[in-house]
């Protein structure tokens, strides 16, 4: 086990985990209120005295990547470039659908789909930390001609997927992260070849870019 500080703001308030090297996970969300300049630090450093630990002694930072929210897949790498600047920690990328898909108890494969706004939605399907179908952006009318399955997602899509069956959230999103960077920490080999940094994947282009590109 390793001392691990999460972070993901793919979607809606920033959420937030840390994982202690006895096994003992500490859990926040962000407020909704709140911008996130002004509540990621604080956000983190709660995380950090509650489990009783200093920056110093992290051995590793883990990061939801999207795809999700531009401006908070940015925020969020940034954070964790600006914390990484002095600890130089390896990194350990989320997808962020898959915390999604973490959220919901399942051992049969369960999609994620998301509205990603402009007639796309970002989609995924998991069975556990097997991939049935990688992070993918897609039309929604590409998405309605998928076979009908079980799906989660923040806000059930019922308009655009009447057949399909919602299953809804089970657990917090850093809840969720943290279960999954546990998963994730008995099948890792090797920390030397681990990013520093968080690369976002964001999937589609930004609004800026699709209106650069129309003009």
């Amino acid at each position: 086990m390793k001392n691990i500080l999460a972070l993901d703001i793919a979607f809606g308030p920033a959420s937030a985990c840390l994982v202690r090297r006895d096994g003992n996970i500490f859990t926040s969300d962000g407020a909704e209120d709140r911008p996130h300049s002004q509540a990621i630090m604080p956000l983190l450093q709660s995380l950090l005295d509650e489990a009783g630990l200093a920056w110093s002694e992290l051995d590793m930072l883990a990061a939801g990547v999207g795809p999700g929210s531009f401006t908070g897949l940015r925020i969020a790498a940034a954070t964790m470039a600006g914390i990484n600047s002095s600890q130089d920690l390896p990194l350990m990328e989320l997808s962020s659908l898959a915390i999604s898909v973490a959220q919901v108890e399942s051992d049969a494969p369960l999609y994620v789909i998301e509205d990603g706004r402009s007639g796309l939605a970002y989609c995924a399907c998991y069975q556990g930390e097997h991939v049935v179908l990688a992070d993918v952006c897609l039309p929604w009318d590409e998405v309605k001609q998928l076979k009908p399955a079980s799906y989660t997602a923040h806000q059930a899509c019922n308009s655009e997927l009447p057949a399909w069956t919602f299953s809804p959230p089970e657990m917090s999103r850093p809840q969720a992260m943290a279960r999954l960077i546990t998963s994730q920490l008995k099948t890792l080999a090797d920390t030397a070849s681990m990013p520093r940094f968080a690369r976002p994947a964001y999937l589609i282009a930004s609004q800026a870019e699709r209106n650069a590109q129309s003009n």
